[in-house]
């Protein structure tokens, strides 16, 4: 059962486990910052050490920590294995990993009730640990595999950090077409996105969707293409195409481009008129004679009797 912990880390996930870890009855004996200036305290006398660092700190962090057997050092890096943890290890130190599924920013609410958490152990003891330490904390526990770590945080990454890029993307469409501030146009499509992502607590993705992809409305999805900065065009089509897989729909985005007045974007397409054009054939061409007056000049007259005259050279 563990009773005890330390924290070794200053940021948004370190301050939410100092909150978070006596409200779970585990009592905080120690805590390190690595931009202190100090050494770390030595820390053999608590259950689980947490390493609330940088992915790229995590191997030197742990490097200079006391530890020793029995204890459990773990850290919360999403796309992190075990290795890094080694020199623990080595020490006689069990080691897994804790990573909570839930965004943490600098000054924002650190409760990790209601998420998920990726776990990952050296033993079985070590799984089983780091697994009640995530109910206790109000999550709930998945194991996880190293060999799968890159994709699994490579999805939680599109599940958070890109659904906040997105946003601001549809933030700088918004403010173009209304000339609003930033902070009004948050506020006004912040509750759609909300809503969007709330609908997905009840319903799988397909169910949830909204919008012209899941009506298959080609003709809408076209004037979207033509409104939007061409910066935007594959982030908005790659988007549809998913949209329109999710919507069963058979279109695709290269029907849309071939419908009707979806000429592409950039430079015009040379029209019929401006196209070169093939010459006539030989029996159809005009005469001399047939030449227009006004393209070639008025006539001269009739020619002079008698042979024509040579063309100098």
């Amino acid at each position: 059962m563990i009773r005890t912990a330390a924290v070794v880390g200053g940021g948004a996930v370190a301050r939410a486990l100092l909150e978070a870890l006596p409200r779970a009855g585990i009592a905080v004996r120690a805590s390190w910052r690595r931009h202190s200036g100090l050494l770390p305290p030595p820390l053999r006398e608590v259950d689980v050490v947490f390493l609330a660092v940088s992915d790229a700190a995590v191997a030197d962090v742990c490097s200079i920590l006391e530890v020793g057997p029995g204890q459990l050092v773990a850290h919360l890096a999403g796309a992190l294995g075990l290795a890094p943890l080694a020199p623990a290890r080595r020490r006689g130190a069990r080691v897994g990993s804790l990573h909570p599924l839930r965004a943490f920013a600098p000054g924002g609410p650190g409760d990790f009730r209601g998420a998920a958490a990726g776990i990952a152990g050296s033993d079985a003891s070590a799984r089983r640990d780091l697994a009640d330490l995530a109910n206790r904390l109000g999550m709930h526990p998945l194991q996880t595999r190293d060999a799968a770590r890159a994709l699994y945080h490579a999805a939680a990454v599109l599940a958070a950090g890109a659904q906040v890029a997105l946003f601001s993307e549809a933030v700088r469409a918004f403010r173009k077409a209304t000339g609003a501030q930033e902070d009004e146009a948050r506020a006004a499509l912040l509750p759609l996105a909300l809503g969007a992502l709330g609908n997905l607590r009840h319903l799988p993705p397909a169910q949830a969707l909204t919008g012209p992809a899941a009506r298959g409305d080609l003709a809408t999805i076209r004037a979207h293409r033509a409104a939007l900065p061409v910066d935007l065009l594959p982030l908005y089509d790659q988007l549809t195409r998913v949209a329109l897989r999710l919507g069963e729909s058979a279109a695709t985005v290269e029907d849309v481009k071939r419908l009707p007045g979806a000429a592409p974007r950039g430079p015009a397409p040379t029209t019929r008129s401006s196209s070169p054009r093939r010459p006539p054939p030989r029996g159809a061409r005009p005469s001399a004679s047939s030449r227009s007056p006004a393209r070639y000049g008025p006539p001269r007259g009739p020619p002079p009797r008698g042979p024509a005259p040579r063309r100098p050279r």
